[in-house]
C-alpha cells in the first residue's frame, strides 16, 4: 500500500465522517424540534382550563404520544366537568 492509497483511504474516511456528522446533526435537529413542540403543547395544557390532575394527565399523554395537537390522536385537555368530583383540600 503506497502513500497514494493511504491518502485516498483517508479522504474516503473523511467523507464518510462528514456524512455521518450530517446525519447526526439532522437527527439532533429533529429531536430538538420534537422536544420544543412537546414543550409548547405542555405549556398550552398547563395554561388551559381544567384541574391540575387533568392537566397533568394530559401533559403526560402529550409527551408520551408525541406529535402536535393537530395530528390525529393528539391528546386534548379533558373536560373538567366530565370526571369524578374529587374532594378539595381540608378547610
Amino acid at each position: 500500500m503506497g502513500i497514494d492509497d493511504l491518502v485516498n483511504t483517508a479522504k474516503d474516511l473523511a467523507g464518510k465522517g462528514r456524512e455521518l456528522a450530517g446525519d447526526v446533526t439532522e437527527k439532533a435537529k429533529d429531536v430538538g424540534s420534537r422536544v420544543a413542540e412537546d414543550a409548547r403543547e405542555v405549556k398550552d395544557i398547563a395554561t388551559g382550563d381544567g384541574s391540575i390532575q387533568d392537566k397533568a394527565k394530559a401533559a403526560v399523554e402529550a409527551v408520551r404520544d408525541g406529535g402536535g395537537p393537530d395530528e390525529p390522536g393528539a391528546p386534548t385537555v379533558p373536560d373538567p366537568g366530565a370526571g369524578p368530583d374529587l374532594p378539595g383540600p381540608p378547610a
